[in-house]
């Protein structure tokens, strides 16, 4: 891999990161735009998951179940997608 796509990536990782934790600025966003366009398979979503398995990871216990009727309708649309 070159030194500009390894600093492509390195960019594109920063700014996701920004983006799951506080956001980005409307530059920001731009670049992130125009980044992703030059690696259009580029996991968009890796930071989010990230950050979620982190938050998950810290809170110590387990989460609640959801309550039967959200489950009920998420399965409903999970058979109907």
């Amino acid at each position: 891999m070159s030194d500009r796509w390894q600093s492509c990536e390195a960019r594109i990782l920063e700014l996701l990161a920004d983006q799951a934790t506080f956001g980005l600025s409307a530059d920001e966003q731009e670049e992130l735009r125009a980044l992703l366009a030059i690696m259009p398979d580029f996991d968009r979503d890796c930071m989010h998951r990230m950050a979620a398995t982190i938050h998950l990871a810290s809170v110590g216990k387990a989460p609640e179940p959801l309550p039967p009727s959200l489950q009920q309708r998420i399965r409903a649309r999970a058979f109907h997608a």
